[in-house]
């Protein structure tokens, strides 16, 4: 028997699969593309790997500063410096106290003491404090010297693996031949996944860890990012950033390297550099409808300019205790490489001959080259500004 309605039929009374859904064709995504260091490299900085491990030398010039270990009074011949600085220094070197403007002349090294000839040019001699830097100035060599000792730096090899990363998806036929609101699977899932391996991509470029796994039947290679080679220039805030701690970050920054070099912000840290000029500003008028700003680049006092990328997803993560929502990092862009083996490929058809669906996967083989690690810098600890 039918169902009899009564009266004028309202929205509520009719078959909720009679509506037809006023559905948008479009999936709205919470978070966009953003691996913009990923994509700088894969467009630019590339270099195919042959094999599971690639590895490259770095070299440096002869190193011409130390400094005292110990105070030196006047008198003094024999200057202690810092373990290991010694070899740096060879006979006929002309090294510079500088903090009293005295030059001496090196007769002889041994282990970590120098051995000197005070008083160049008449200069007095005069007592320098443990701690103060010792210059190498040039070298002086007598009229008909053999060539005497030899010193040069010896190339470092470094090293990275090669990981393997993949990201599938699948679907059974069945819903593959359905029409469904926002496009057909699994096209419309590609394009989320393909997001998802590239951001994974970037977090392994920042935070991966070096490692070859060979307790097994076959290995695991793990890649090592950024993090895992920047040892040097790392400057700890933990406070509010400020202006004279960024100059003097940008400084160490870019003591070493191109000009060419990109900083990486959390949003917390690009709002505090926003913030240098934005105290600063003068309103146009009392009824101006702007204020603020928006920071693409940030030029150091030294001259040098370098870009700002915020990366918007680290605002997820805590500040404190030197995590990740309070850091900013320096890339000489010049000086890293992504060394794919197999570079990143969709995978149709990874289903069983016999199953009744549809997989897939992105798959990436690769491995990351970063040559010397003075040249890039990370600063981090900043909780506010």
């Amino acid at each position: 028997m039918p169902t009899i309605l009564t009266g004028v039929v309202d929205d509520a009374d009719i078959l909720s699969n009679q509506r037809v859904v006023d559905m948008s064709p479009t999936i709205a995504q919470l978070e966009p593309d953003e691996a913009p260091l990923t994509t700088m490299l894969q467009k630019v900085g590339k270099r195919a790997a042959f094999s599971q491990k690639v590895e490259w030398l770095s070299d440096e010039l002869v190193p011409r500063l130390t400094t005292l270990s110990a105070s030196a009074a006047s008198d003094l011949t024999a200057l202690a410096v810092a373990t290991g600085t010694g070899t740096y220094f060879r006979p006929g070197d002309v090294v510079r106290i500088a903090t009293t403007g005295e030059n001496c002349s090196v007769s002889a090294v041994s282990a970590n003491t120098v051995y000197v000839t005070r008083a160049l040019g008449g200069v007095t001699a005069l007592s320098a404090a443990s701690g103060v830097d010792l210059i190498k100035v040039g070298n002086a060599a007598a009229e008909g010297a053999t060539l005497g000792t030899l010193i040069q730096t010896k190339k470092v090899a470094n090293y990275n693996y090669a990981q393997i990363q993949r990201d599938p998806w699948g679907f059974t036929n069945t819903l593959v031949a359905s029409k469904l609101y926002g496009g057909p699977e699994p096209a419309n899932e590609a394009k989320k996944k393909l997001i998802e391996h590239k951001r994974q991509l970037e977090n392994s470029l920042f935070w991966g860890v070096r490692d070859l796994n060979t307790s097994g039947s076959t290995p695991i290679g793990y890649v090592g990012g950024i993090f895992q080679y920047v040892t040097s220039n790392i400057t700890s805030v933990g406070g509010n950033l400020t202006e004279s701690v960024m100059e003097t970050f940008l400084r160490t920054a870019f003591r070493y390297g191109s000009q060419n070099k990109v900083m990486f912000v959390s949003p917390l840290v690009a709002s505090a550099m926003s913030s240098f000029a934005q105290g600063k500003l003068a309103l146009p008028s009392v009824d101006t409808n702007k204020y603020g700003v928006s920071l693409g680049q940030y030029q150091s006092a030294s001259g040098a300019v370098i870009q700002i990328m915020i990366k918007r997803d680290w605002l997820d993560f805590q500040s404190a205790n030197n995590q990740y929502g309070g850091i900013g990092v320096v890339v000489d862009m010049e000086d890293v490489k992504m060394r794919p083996l197999r570079d990143t490929v969709l995978k149709p058809d990874r289903q069983a001959n016999d199953e009744d669906s549809v997989k897939q996967e992105y798959l990436t083989e690769w491995s990351f080259e970063l040559g010397q690690e003075k040249k890039h810098a990370i600063i981090r600890g900043i909780t506010g500004y």
